[in-house]
This record gives C-alpha cells, structure tokens and sequence, in this order.
C-alpha cells in the first residue's frame, strides 16, 4: 500500500497517526506537493488532494476520514477504535473536530489565492474562535470524560486542535484555555502524535522509521 501525504497536512498526519497505531507493515509513504498536482497523484486521486491511500488491488480511497475508518475495520487495533456514531456525544466531537479541521485548513488555503482580507477567512477565522470556546466551556463539564476516550473522534480533536495551533496561533492563545490544555497533555494519542509531530513529518521519514519510534 502506499500513501500519498505531505508533512503539514493535519489530514494527511491523522492518516499516518491511524497507520502507526493499526500496524500497518507494508505501507509506503509518497511525499507529494498537492498544489503542484503531480502526475502520479492525479492518477490515484483526480482532485490531486491528500491524503490518498493506494490499495495493492488498484482501489483508491480519498477523503482522511474514509481511510481512517478503513484502517480501523481492516486492522481493528487495540488502541484506537471507530467512533460510535450511535453516541451523541461521540458524534458531536468527530464533527467539531472534523469541521474545526477543515476550517483552520481553508482559511490558511485562501491566502494562496486571495490577496488581503476576505468573507470566507473572517467568517472561518470567527468560528474558530467560537469553536474553542465552546469546547473549553465543556471540556470540564459533561465532555470531559468523553474526550478521553481512545477513539478516532479524540484523535481528530488532538490533531485539529494541535493544527489551529500551529496555523492560528494568536486565536488559539486566545480562546483556549486550561481544560483544552488539560485535554491535550492527557490525550490517550499524545505519544503517537509526537512520534508524527510537525516537526518529524518534515524529515519526510519512511513509514518503518516511525514504526521503530512507537512503543
């Protein structure tokens, strides 16, 4: 198997977070510039957007989400399981998650492209900053045991949460507090995302390399 990734992409790195933690032996990490749209890319994937992870039988899978969810069915690893879309709660994480993810993500995006200021980044930019807020309000209440949980709703938190971060970080000092940092030290996936931190993923290492480092 091989799969497609670059070394800032948050979906790209709950992909490879996924990988670590189901054992993925055989997988052979293709570091690519998707805004470059290379060729071999544009065969697995048409859009030439990450994380892609090519099957040995020629099947393709899209979407960061999709391949976690395939990883966990395929592997079923002990250390991380599906999120129970039959709890509410559960569910509500992984859509926060998923959606403070994508956000943080399109407003770094349009300033490729778009000089200045604009609607869509000021509307993202504001509900990042509500999204925090919300979270650390129930982060020590009602979601606090939640959020704990090894599945991969948590994950997708830990990641996008780590994200808004690295990309947002005057909005991040601003509206997160002790419960999200609580959240984060104490995140049953702290110890594989260092192993796939920012700063390893930008060495661009081979999927055996990252193997050897998780205990």
């Amino acid at each position: 198997m091989k799969l497609y990734l670059n070394e800032t992409s948050p979906f790209s790195r709950v992909v490879a977070a996924t990988a670590l933690l189901s054992r993925c032996d055989a997988l052979q990490l293709v570091w690519v510039d998707p805004w470059q749209s290379p060729a071999e890319l544009e065969q697995v994937n048409p859009f030439c957007i990450i994380p892609v992870l090519a099957l040995n039988d020629g099947v393709s899978l899209s979407e960061s989400l999709c391949i976690c969810q395939y990883l966990i069915a395929t592997y079923q690893p002990d250390a991380l399981v599906a999120a129970d879309s039959q709890n509410a709660l559960e569910t509500s994480v992984m859509g926060l998650a998923k959606t403070m993810m994508e956000t943080a993500f399109r407003t770094v995006a349009l300033g490729r492209f778009v000089e200045g200021d604009n609607e869509l980044s000021r509307r993202g930019k504001t509900g990042l900053v509500k999204a925090l807020q919300k979270l650390e309000a129930e982060a020590g209440g009602a979601r606090k045991d939640v959020l704990l949980q090894p599945n991969l709703a948590t994950l997708y938190l830990h990641v996008a949460l780590e994200y808004v971060q690295f990309r947002h970080s005057e909005i991040y000092h601003d509206a997160a507090g002790d419960n999200i940092m609580h959240f984060l030290e104490h995140s049953p996936f702290k110890q594989v995302l260092q192993t796939v931190s920012l700063e390893r993923l930008a060495t661009k290492p081979d999927f055996q390399a990252l193997m050897s480092a998780v205990v």
